[in-house]
């Protein structure tokens, strides 16, 4: 039976040929969208599901409250805490801390020895060997109890030994002695092996924490200081079962009473918080110096506009079926009069819709590929598409009889009802009238999604064109800057600064931080106003003597910083001119400022220049107070800024190659190669998430718009059939070719303008809700909704149009023959 039902399915389809291609493109496109989509969110939310018993497992962060009442977080916390945290503290079953260790790994081979540069900072820690009581990994070789216990020992990946040591049995690489930095040997005592792509914690090489214990790793980890906090170093704790998450929180501010100074004011606003492990890969205000973070609402978007694609494309189905059954009244007439139940019709036609949909996940799963390729720059690099995977079978198995049950049904059901009689007779049922009004609500029910997709994509480009062209207060063009060896002394970093200088296409080199950057750097100082001493914690930049006029920034009062290694004075911006309580920029001029200097020392200097406001981080943020000292001695940051005339492609091509030959000339073995970076990418890339999503939008865009044009074109095409009789009457009756466009066009563009009227309130709401994430922001004008209705409409036309003059030139003597 059921064979006899699919061949009679696959006859009928290829029967109506167009209908057929409409629906298995519409839904191919929108199940494929479906299928990447899902194999991406999918993905991301299999972080760490790994870990047992990871719904015990936090991260202990830092929360600090300023004095202007911003509140900002921290990853990491102070060095000396996790310590205190487990002898302390109660409802905790392991604490474990680690560090971030940045450095060259020397590997003594007897010959030669091999020296290998991390990739980044997320390849090598420092920890305890409490790490791998919470964390979870397979142990290849070594002990996991003893392994870490001892200074100066490591633990390996098995990726890592095969880096350091060729392809070899992993006994043997037991014993063997690696040197980080030069100065920190240890010796390997155990391999583990490599945690699965769906793991933050991708660190290779696990040093043991008593091997900086000594004086002088112990101050460059801060291993005594309470009030340097840096995400570098983290601490992670496992409750005990019953713990209760927020009575652990309840501790810490004791906690901090304790161990912090409560005479320093500024200790006042830090706190402690636990985060949980499940929400560390999605969090994007704690960013650590591993791993990667997902914005979780952005993956919640991703899943609605896979259901939305998904039902325009099951919609285009719905309304195609229940127009087109009406040219097959009198075949289900003649199938109910030679006995056929109305349930062995309906399964007649939902097996027609399961074929339908069948070939429909097949050219999808086809298009998944190229999908992937198309955009990589949104699918994380270890992620994969195979076809035969369970889950992925499963989806797609669950797909298919979803999308065939719900796009199959209805059509079946209003098709199977029709009365034997009337059908014979050719006669429209009388529950028709209906069944249009169920095409029409769908039919804008479509285009009311894509209206709002196309509201929120002319949103996001002029946001994004905003953000882009904006005046930010300093030149940008022609700037590029690249850190020097931080290990290395300031002699070295002298003696590249004169090769720069001679090389004669360089207008200007500043040493310092870069102008706007990613991140915030803060420092307290103090200001008497003649009443009280107020504390301010302004935003800094430490530079030189040419940082001011290499980024174009505009002095309004006083002059710029003096020409020193150490800190003199400050320029301050107005921002901070506010914060004082001046009124002038010219009342800052010789005001004096409390300030200490990085070794705690101290000091008073005056402040002898205001420069106007520029946007020192992105356009999220409002402008706040910063200053700006003179400390080129400790910079490490080098800026350069090319002359205009040699700012070709080829020109610059040049500059950099004379740079990176002066650079590698200072540090030939230096563990910081030469990266140089353009100073208007840098500010380009603040808004990468913003660019994302207008791609993102983009792309929703255009799938919607497809699949309602397809669905459109089939019943434009359907109504023009229909009525074909209708317009040879009118042609002979002399209409013209373009009023009877307009009769035909007219119905569908009405439900059009419906839909604009229905989605530009919901793409105001959502649009305004997404513009609030940025301090500067345009305003949503008048325009775009008309903008978006005009291409709504012009889409709907183009694609009405042409079975619309299709009919209204034919012959109108053939029309009138039409049965």
């Amino acid at each position: 039976m059921f064979r006899n039902y699919l061949k009679i399915a696959i006859r009928n389809l290829l029967k109506n040929k167009v209908y057929s291609i409409i629906n298995v493109v519409g839904l191919s496109i929108g199940i494929s969208a479906c299928l990447v989509i899902y194999l991406l969110v999918s993905f991301e939310f299999s972080y760490e599901n790994f870990q047992p018993e990871r719904d015990r497992i936090y991260r202990v962060t830092s929360g600090f409250k300023g004095l202007d009442g911003s509140f900002n977080q921290n990853s990491g916390i102070s060095a000396p805490m996790p310590l205190a945290i487990r002898k302390e503290l109660s409802g905790i079953e392991k604490v474990t801390a680690f560090h971030a260790f940045w450095g060259s790994v020397t590997i003594a081979t007897g010959k030669q020895n091999k020296k290998i540069l991390p990739k980044d900072e997320s390849d090598i820690i420092i920890c305890e060997s409490e790490y791998f009581d919470i964390f979870k990994y397979e142990w290849l070789q070594g002990n996991p109890k003893t392994a870490l216990l001892s200074p100066n020992e490591v633990v390996l990946t098995d990726q890592k030994v095969e880096q350091y040591f060729g392809k070899i049995p992993l006994e043997q690489a037991i014993g063997r002695k690696l040197y980080y930095r030069d100065s920190l040997v240890a010796t390997v005592t155990g391999v583990v092996k490599s945690q699965p792509k769906n793991s933050d914690f991708t660190f290779n090489d696990f040093i043991s924490f008593k091997s900086i214990e000594a004086k002088n790793w112990r101050h460059e980890f801060s291993l005594d200081e309470w009030t340097n906090t840096n995400s570098s170093s983290q601490a992670f704790v496992k409750l005990t079962k019953g713990t209760n998450v927020h009575k652990m929180d309840a501790q810490f501010p004791k906690f901090l009473l304790k161990h912090l100074d409560q005479k320093d004011q500024w200790n006042h606003g830090r706190s402690l918080q636990l985060q949980a492990l499940t929400d560390v890969h999605f969090n994007t205000k704690l960013q650590g110096n591993y791993g990667r973070t997902v914005h979780l609402p952005t993956l919640y978007i991703l899943i609605g506009v896979a259901i939305f694609l998904l039902l325009i494309a099951t919609i285009n189905f719905i309304n195609l079926s229940t127009a087109q059954s009406i040219n097959r009244i009198k075949e289900i007439g003649v199938r109910k009069v030679l006995g056929s139940s109305r349930k062995s019709l309906i399964f007649q036609f939902m097996t027609e819709t399961f074929v339908i949909t069948s070939v429909a996940v097949f050219f999808s799963v086809i298009l998944v590929e190229p999908i992937l390729w198309a955009y990589h720059d949104f699918i994380p690099t270890n992620l994969h598409f195979d076809v035969f995977q369970p889950q992925i079978l499963g989806f797609l198995l669950t797909i298919l009889v979803v999308t065939a049950f719900f796009s199959g049904l209805y059509p079946a059901w209003i098709i199977s009802s029709y009365n034997p009689i009337s059908s014979i007779k050719n006669q429209l049922p009388s529950g028709q009238n209906q069944t249009v009004f169920l095409r029409k609500s769908l039919i804008t029910f479509q285009f009311t999604f894509s209206q709002i997709f196309i509201l929120g994509t002319i949103l996001v480009a002029a946001q994004s064109r905003f953000m882009l062209t904006k005046d930010m207060g300093f030149k940008k063009d022609a700037i590029v800057y690249f850190p020097t060896d931080w290990h290395e002394n300031g002699d070295k970093k002298n003696v590249l600064i004169q090769k720069l200088k001679q090389i004669p296409e360089i207008e200007t080199i500043s040493i310092g931080d870069a102008a706007a950057k990613n991140g915030y750097s803060t420092q307290r100082l103090k200001y008497f106003n003649g009443k009280q001493e107020v504390e301010f914690d302004p935003h800094r930049r430490s530079v030189d003597v040419n940082f001011i006029p290499m980024y174009g920034l505009k002095i309004i009062a006083g002059q710029n910083i003096s020409k020193s290694d150490t800190s003199k004075d400050f320029v301050i911006n107005e921002a901070f001119v506010k914060a004082m309580g001046l009124k002038k920029p010219q009342d800052a001029i010789g005001k004096m400022l409390n300030y200490w200097d990085t070794k705690g020392n101290p000091m008073k200097f005056p402040i002898v220049g205001v420069v106007a406001d520029f946007h020192f981080r992105s356009l999220h943020n409002v402008i706040q107070p910063l200053f700006i000292v003179s400390q080129p001695k400790e910079a490490v940051n080098i800026s350069v800024k090319i002359k205009s005339e040699n700012t070709s492609e080829k020109g610059i091509t040049a500059v950099l190659a004379k740079m990176k030959k002066a650079y590698n000339e200072v540090y030939p073995e230096s563990e910081q190669v030469f990266e140089p970076q353009f100073f208007d990418k840098t500010i380009a890339k603040f808004y990468d998430a913003e660019k994302k999503m207008s791609q993102l939008l983009n792309t929703a865009t255009a799938i919607a718009i497809l699949i309602s044009c397809l669905g459109l074109f089939g019943l434009a095409a359907f109504a023009t059939t229909q009525r074909t009789k209708e317009i040879g009457i009118r042609k002979v009756l002399g209409a013209s070719v373009k009023q009877i466009v307009g009769l035909l066009s007219k119905d569908f563009i009405k439900l059009v303008l419906l839909a604009i009227i229905i989605a530009s309130p919901i793409a105001y709401y959502f649009m305004n809700q997404w513009l609030q994430d940025f301090a500067y922001r345009i305003n949503i004008e008048w325009w775009f909704f008309a903008l978006a209705g005009i291409i709504a409409i012009i889409i709907a036309l183009l694609t009405v149009s042409y079975q619309a003059i299709k009919a209204a030139i034919a012959n109108p003597v053939k029309s009138l023959r039409t049965e």
